[in-house]
């Protein structure tokens, strides 16, 4: 007789079931066979009555898989999604929930929570929708050989294009193709990367097989796994085509390559680096038919791209653009060039690599170090060329940006890129480098600083629930928002998003600004005078597309920080300040206990010591963080706090008071430990591990008064370390030295 695979499911089901129907179902099947899947496929109960009986049973709700979260697959890889046969539905910064058919799995559970740091939430959901939803997540089961890797895949025709000769034999490549199947398979992926829009193609050796991925819209997605066996050939059949060294595996290499996918040519640029389990390799698609170098296509408004035509109206000085690898700078760039180029003007540029060739009336010039062409050489010599705009790749070092800034001094235009953070900050990178203040000043005519934000897909999108909205963007948002989520379907590929635009921050050179720029003024300073003169932040900029439905609040997030405002921020503005902290955490009044505060007080010893109140008083308004999940305590502890004069706002779990943190930037933190979602451990970690509130006062409140848990917070970086039950001198006292020494 066959066993069960869900033998557990036997009790539960088989009330309902009619007689005899397990012992037929045992006799007829295989061992291991699921008895779910049998009951499903024969007809035996509809599947909407099996999962109503297991949910009242293992009291667990039904998975609702048509409202998957467009992230959650990026949370959990497709090996284990497929190893524990679980769709991850939702996830948060501390849990995720996953639909099943085996809510007793304990191993599966623990496996899942260890390797995505998350605390796990079961639902229930049928094993054949559990495969449909995998399948629609992260694509058609790996297949298991290359033969079946290829099959059905004759209709596409790729080509390497040797550029030493103007013609190659396509029925010669296409007979070796057929008879080589590691080349069939690097076409398929090639073919399959590029139709799926990908902008890199990454292949990663493991220790049982080759996993390839792609960067679709700028967030990496699992495309397929390939068998180990094919590893190698895989990576030597790359290197042959980039140019590479394929007896050379301990090496990092880099090649480029050329390829026709059914005819339409496309540039690759090809990394390799040696890894514990064989070579990774990431190939770069720069495919300039999928991408538009044109200034209208990077998705400007109409007054940002007027902004950025006058800034190329200029006929001398530097035009940089900034912001971190991947942010589309050379594209970009590009786009400006487009804008400008003609039979009467002389354009010249030196990249490190070139990446799209422009076309006529552009000379593009390839980096060789090894060569001694470097960025300063090929400038230097490019300057003798009679040149009247140079685009430089990037500025590295302070020979190439001193070369560029006399290039720009001597009646040229420059373009050029540079790794900031925003516009402001790129007069202090370059003051960095050696350049003087003055010359900046002189030579800069405007910064682009941007990001890339992904483009909500038309055909699924839709509006958000204002309370889903992340709590510390609620207070940049007008009344009336409406604002709208991913929500994932075929055309988007499950992930919500389709396609990319730019969001810019741009800088525009005016005589107060010069003169703060060669006066040796700080980054806050130009800052403030951009502003004034009308320059949108990064932040601004992103803030705007989401509100007219472009993209979402959580992508905004992700690619723009936060601004303080400035009334959360003094807590000596009692007015705003106050009712944005009540907005956020509603306060009971002070005057009135709650009926039950007498007998709390004295659980947690909260007597007076017959003070005369003749101490010190504790700044005025200092702003206080009070984390505490429990609402009768937290309440406590508030009065008091208000009662001495603080302003306090509130959080019950460890992510909201991150939120809070960002939010209004209080002055101390009074942390419990014992927090759903995120622990105190976590958060006091994760304030430590920050720039901004490295040295902001934290004392952590414990119910666990032993030596190792005080010790074990104290490394973490805790101010001070205060045991439940306490007594309220004791608490206001440790706050006014806390505070006292932070504004010392």
């Amino acid at each position: 007789m066959a066993s069960y695979s869900d033998e557990w499911l036997i009790p539960i089901l088989g009330p309902t079931l009619p007689q005899g129907v397990l012992e037929r179902f045992r006799s007829t099947s295989r061992d291991r066979v699921s008895l779910w899947e049998q009951v499903l496929a024969h007809g035996i109960l509809p599947e909407a009555e099996v999962l109503s009986v297991l949910s009242q049973r293992c009291r667990l709700p039904i998975a609702d898989l048509e409202q998957i979260s467009a992230t959650a697959s990026e949370a959990l890889p497709e090996t284990l999604a497929r190893r524990y046969r679980v769709v991850p539905v939702r996830v948060t910064d501390a849990v995720l929930e996953i639909a099943t058919s085996t809510p007793f799995d304990v191993g599966a559970e623990q496996s899942l929570a260890f390797a995505t740091g998350r605390e796990v939430r079961m639902t229930l959901a049928s094993p054949p929708r559990i495969d449909d939803a995998l399948d629609a997540m992260y694509g058609k089961a790996a297949l298991d050989g290359v033969s079946k890797l290829i099959e059905g895949m004759e209709g596409i025709d790729v080509q390497a294009i040797d550029e030493t000769e103007e013609t190659l034999d396509a029925e010669t490549v296409a007979a070796e193709a057929s008879s080589r199947p590691i080349i069939k398979l690097v076409d398929v992926l090639l073919a399959d990367g590029i139709g799926a829009r990908a902008s890199d193609i990454h292949i990663e050796s493991g220790e049982g097989s080759v996993v390839v991925r792609y960067r679709i819209d700028g967030v990496l997605r699992q495309a397929m796994t390939i068998p180990r066996k094919a590893g190698i050939p895989l990576v030597s059949r790359i290197k042959i085509i980039s140019g590479m060294d394929i007896a050379d595996r301990l090496r990092p290499q880099d090649g480029r390559a050329r390829v026709a996918v059914n005819g339409s040519p496309v540039d690759l640029r090809i990394s390799t680096l040696p890894a514990t389990h064989g070579e990774k390799v990431v190939i770069r698609v720069l495919n300039t038919k999928s991408t538009m170098l044109e200034l209208g296509a990077l998705g400007l408004y109409p007054d940002e791209s007027e902004m950025v035509r006058r800034l190329l109206g200029h006929k001398e000085g530097i035009l940089l653009c900034t912001g971190p690898t991947g942010s589309g700078k050379t594209t970009t760039l590009y786009g400006c060039i487009r804008e400008i180029m003609g039979e009467s003007i002389n354009v010249v540029t030196v990249e490190d690599p070139v990446e799209y060739r422009l076309g006529k009336n552009i000379v593009q010039v390839q980096v060789a170090e090894k060569q001694g062409l470097t960025f300063a050489a090929a400038l230097r010599s490019i300057l003798r060329q009679d040149p009247d705009v140079v685009l430089v790749g990037e500025i590295r070092d302070l020979e190439t940006a001193q070369i560029a800034v006399q290039a720009s001094l001597t009646g040229h235009l420059v373009l050029s890129t540079l790794h900031t953070n925003d516009a402001p900050n790129t007069v202090t990178r370059l003051v960095d480098m050696g350049l003087e203040a003055f010359k900046i000043g002189a030579a800069l005519r405007g910064v682009i600083a941007q990001r890339l934000m992904r483009r909500l897909c038309p055909a699924c999108r839709a509006p958000q629930d204002p309370e889903a909205v992340p709590i510390r963007l609620r207070p940049h948002l007008p009344d009336d928002a409406t604002l709208w989520q991913p929500v994932g379907c075929s055309q988007c590929s499950q992930t919500g998003y389709r396609g990319r635009f730019s969001v810019v921050e741009i800088l525009e050179m005016t005589p107060e600004i010069e003169r703060a720029v060669g006066g040796g003024g700080r980054a806050e300073r130009i800052a403030s005078l951009a502003r004034a003169n009308g320059m949108r932040t990064l932040f601004d900029a992103g803030l705007r597309h989401v509100l007219d439905g472009h993209s979402s609040p959580e992508e905004l997030l992700r690619v723009a920080d936060v601004p303080h405002l400035g009334a959360e921020r003094r807590p000596d503005d009692s007015g705003p300040h106050r009712a944005l902290v009540r907005s956020a955490a509603p306060v009971a009044p002070v005057s009135a206990p709650p009926p039950d505060a007498e007998s709390l007080l004295g659980d947690l010893e909260l007597v007076e010591d017959g003070s005369d109140g003749s101490e010190a008083a504790a700044p005025a308004k200092a702003m206080i963080l009070l984390v505490e999940d429990e609402d009768t305590l937290r309440r406590v502890v508030r009065d008091l706090l208000e009662q001495e004069g603080y302003a306090v706002c509130e959080a019950r779990d460890g992510s909201e008071a991150l939120e809070q943190v960002d939010q209004h930037a209080p002055d101390l933190v009074l942390l419990d430990l014992n927090l759903p979602t995120v622990d105190g451990y976590t958060v006091l970690a994760q304030l430590r591990s920050r720039p901004a509130t490295r040295d902001l006062p934290i004392i952590v409140l414990s119910a666990r008064g032993d030596e190792e848990n005080e010790v074990r917070v104290l490394r973490l970086g805790a101010t001070d370390f205060l045991t439940k039950p306490f007594r309220p001198r004791a608490l206001t006292a440790r706050l006014e030295s806390a505070l006292s020494r932070r504004s010392a």
